[in-house]
């Protein structure tokens, strides 16, 4: 049988963003017989080599330059791209007439538009995933599916109506809403990393499939920490530099209010509670490893209780200072359909989760369902009552955490089934 050819548009696959690249992990668990996968990302800054997803799948990535609709592109050139939503053939026109050099659409547009003829010239199944964000991939990916009436699955990690992070306003909120039902016109699928999120889609398209496909952890990530003796050192010497002999660590990595500014009122409700319970106490460290702003590095300088920050680290060296944590700390705002990526590396690492949080949502789910840690809401420890320090005690129900669900290995097994589905149909 032949293979079916995958086209996926993912802008951010090539960047140190986990979230961002939740397709490169369940890419590499698809059947090598079954697939031949084509990837339009972007130029890494740093130029990283472009490596093998599997040894075993057939992959072919292209880092292509050019500037995506936002802050970077021009009012312009960002209006051209989103006009391409409503008028198909825009983007294949102005790779054969006009100036292409500085837009990623119409390049990653022109490869996807020579492959895809060859393959379907020669009776091959082809099948197409636009990832969200930028709007760019979506545009790109309902391109491709109408020109060839191909399968076409639309996959959001952020909300582009629900819960936006865009700019604000009602003219913007218009164009968002009017884009994203062009890009769902051809879409044979939605998902996206959320249980909120995916009930949105239903509610307003109900003649559309919608399924959650949650961001989640990449097992091979961990399977060489044990071995790797670099990590391991390096690890040691952090936690011997700064954390006190015997104290029970609590460990927070990568950003808070950078990615979702909500999030910064968590840690300052986290700091109070802790400076309450637990100032001048030794028992008790909390490290924070990553990208801060200036008014979070500001609460923590209010800090009573042992506590150190340190700049970001290598993935690997972060993976292995997750593990050696005692609890992990995760910091959620205002944003029902939040799951930040993190979540999944700290479900992979072992530590009991604590999230403090602005309400109930994703992440706060995730953990009940999984049985992986424990939720506190802003609004539980402004009540006061030794909230904090009830959650911070020991848990003896471990025994039942399941986090099968969000392994990409699990994951990859529904995708597959999604678009033999598409092909067949």
């Amino acid at each position: 049988m032949k293979r079916i050819n995958l086209f996926v548009f993912a802008t951010h696959h090539l960047s140190n963003n986990v979230a961002a690249q939740r397709f490169k992990g369940l890419l590499k668990y698809l059947d090598p017989t079954k697939y031949r996968v084509f990837v339009f990302t972007r130029e890494s800054p740093s130029r990283v080599q472009v490596a093998d997803i599997s040894s075993g799948l057939d992959v072919t990535v292209f880092p292509l330059s050019g500037h995506c609709v936002g802050s970077e592109s021009s009012a312009l050139s960002s209006l051209l791209m989103l006009a391409a939503a409503f008028i198909r053939p825009l983007p294949f026109l102005l790779s054969r007439y006009g100036p292409t050099s500085r837009a990623w659409l119409v390049s990653a547009l022109t490869e996807a538009d020579r492959l895809c003829r060859e393959k379907m010239a020669v009776g091959e199944r082809c099948v197409v995933i636009g990832t969200y964000s930028p709007v760019d991939a979506l545009i790109a990916a309902a391109s491709l599916a109408n020109r060839y009436g191909i399968g076409c699955l639309q996959d959001f990690r952020d909300g582009l109506v629900f819960e936006p992070l865009g700019r604000p306003g009602w003219l913007h909120g218009i164009l968002r809403k009017l884009i994203e039902r062009r890009v769902l016109a051809v879409s044979s699928l939605i998902t996206s990393v959320s249980g909120p999120l995916v009930e949105d889609f239903r509610r307003r398209y109900p003649d559309k499939t919608t399924q959650v496909l949650p961001n989640g952890y990449d097992p091979s990530d961990f399977d060489g920490l044990m071995n790797d003796a670099d990590s391991k050192e390096q690890a040691a010497a952090i936690l011997d530099q700064h954390v006190p002999a015997n104290a029970m660590l609590i460990g927070h990595f990568g950003r808070i209010g950078a990615s979702d500014g909500s999030a910064s009122v968590s840690l300052a409700s986290f700091i109070e509670a802790m400076n309450e319970s637990f100032a001048e106490s030794a028992n008790i460290h909390v490290m924070f490893v990553g990208e801060l702003t200036r008014s979070e590095r500001t609460w923590m300088d209010r800090a009573k209780f042992s506590l150190s920050v340190l700049e970001p680290v290598e993935r690997r060296l972060a993976l292995q200072l997750m593990k050696r944590c005692d609890k992990l700390l995760l910091l959620t705002g205002s944003r029902a359909s939040c799951a930040t990526g993190k979540l999944f590396e700290y479900l992979a690492a072992g530590a009991d989760i604590l999230c403090i949080s602005g309400v109930r949502n994703a992440a706060t789910e995730i953990l009940a369902q999984t049985g992986s840690g424990q939720a506190l809401l802003t609004s539980e420890i402004a009540a006061g009552g030794g909230a904090l320090r009830e959650v911070l005690l020991p848990r003896v129900d471990q025994a039942n955490r399941d986090i099968r669900a969000y392994s990409k290995v699990e994951q990859a097994g529904m995708l597959d089934n999604w678009i033999s589905g598409m092909v067949l149909t």
